[in-house]
């Protein structure tokens, strides 16, 4: 395995893309693909759990989000109605100075708007294209035409920022997202870059934050809970954790929320930055975690445990030598195998028959995790060994076998302390 930093063994981990429009509902997560929509919906691990969310080429995000068990008909939307110049649930919002003036960016209409994984385990939509503005002018374009006109000479700017954000869902109600923004040329002066999240209805919206204002550890989170009213039959929350720093270098700016309701729906802004940065060509990537399930996290107390389950992950060593962790790749921001833009353990086989694990959970309890084992040349096992226990495909967990590159969920959790997870073709 090619394990140098920026490759991502998720890449060479192929999907084939047969499948992928007949997906049929029922399945752990299915998903149905149009020209400017991909439809995503996720079994949760009870009927209490079940849920749809719609991604739009023109909001390039979720614009649909829906509580079956709750409301199977789909009668209340709780997100915001996203298009490009509104607030869809997810939505990246910068502002840039420009001639003593704050200039907003939010993205244009997705020209890149693909699936590019669907199967037992997990969903994969990747949207990309160009940050633009209000007046769909962005100045150094207009500065550029203009001393070419009166000069004849051409002069190098900005190009306009690219956006690519990859959303992988998984049926138990995360949604793992990675949003990165490149463009070349002079540096960007942003006064604020941040990330939307917008509900709806507004009534009986409740949004709490857990993040402290000092900034001292190496990545910080940023949790915000937006938890849907009392009628229970349109009730749902979305957790959101922000864990966007791989380097200490990197820009790492004041966090605050800002609730306000507007048109009938309540957005909470997570601000990466207040006041002027400049921002070098190049690209910048901030991964996050939804949490849009299940729909009693309505609590500081409930929220943490997630939070803490994603930005510390657990620790992973293999008795025997019996596989590895993968630990440069791109989506790994801490570099300890876990790939917090997938939501993953990433672990390679080497070719052998089996894993075989210890999982240090700490004092933390783990729900679901999730694992990626590359250079697995073998078939899909039907069991499981966690501890003592054996676990059965589709029951105990779900599994997808691609090309040389197995995806396992457990679906349950793993409680504080030491345990055993064997996966293998061979009899015990």
């Amino acid at each position: 395995m090619n394990a140098k930093r920026g490759l991502s063994p998720f890449f060479v981990c192929v999907f084939l893309a047969a499948g992928f429009a007949g997906s049929v509902w029922g399945a752990p997560i299915a998903t149905k693909l149009r020209k400017d929509t991909i439809t995503v919906r996720g079994e949760g691990l009870s009927p209490d759990e079940k849920f749809v969310v719609v991604f739009s080429r023109q909001a390039a995000s979720i614009t649909e989000w829906y509580d079956l068990d709750r409301d199977p008909e789909r009668t209340v939307n709780l997100a915001a109605h996203g298009n490009t110049n509104g607030y869809a649930l997810f939505q990246n919002r910068a502002e840039m100075e420009w001639q003593g003036k704050n200039l907003t960016l939010f993205p244009e209409p997705a020209k890149k708007f693909a699936l590019i994984e669907s199967n037992s385990v997990r969903a994969v939509v990747e949207i990309a294209g160009r940050m633009t503005t209000p007046s769909g002018d962005f100045p150094e374009e207009k500065l550029r035409k203009e001393v070419h006109t009166i000069t004849g000479h051409k002069r190098k700017g900005t190009e306009r920022p690219q956006y690519t954000t990859r959303f992988a869902v998984y049926p138990t109600g995360r949604i793992y997202v990675r949003h990165a923004l490149r463009f070349e040329g002079q540096p960007l002066f942003l006064t604020n870059n941040r990330v939307v999240l917008a509900t709806a209805p507004a009534e009986d919206v409740h949004a709490f934050n857990d993040h402290k204002t000092e900034v001292k550890s190496f990545l910080e989170p940023s949790t915000f809970i937006l938890h849907h009213g009392k009628d229970k039959r349109f009730a749902g929350s979305v957790l959101f954790v922000a864990n966007y720093r791989r380097y200490r270098s990197d820009w790492l700016g004041q966090m605050m929320t800002v609730d306000r309701k507007r048109r009938g729906w309540v957005r909470s802004a997570f601000s990466l930055q207040e006041g002027l940065r400049v921002m070098q060509p190049g690209e910048s990537a901030w991964n996050f975690m939804l949490q849009i399930e299940p729909s009693n996290v309505d609590s500081r107390e409930a929220a943490q445990l997630y939070v803490q389950d994603y930005l510390k992950p657990a620790r992973i060593t293999f008795p025997g030598g019996r596989g590895s962790l993968v630990l440069k790749e791109i989506d790994d921001a801490q570099l300890d195998g876990f790939a917090e833009g997938r939501g993953c353990y990433v672990i390679t086989a080497e070719e052998k028959r089996t894993v075989l694990t210890r999982f240090d959970a700490g004092t933390l309890s783990r729900f679901n995790p999730a694992f990626e084992i590359h250079d697995w040349k073998f078939g899909l096992p039907r069991e499981i060994h966690v501890d003592t226990d054996t676990r059965k495909l589709g029951v105990h967990y779900n599994a997808h076998l691609g090309r040389k590159c197995l995806l396992i969920q457990y679906l349950g959790v793993l409680t504080p302390g030491v345990h055993t997870v064997r996966v293998s073709t061979r009899l015990r």
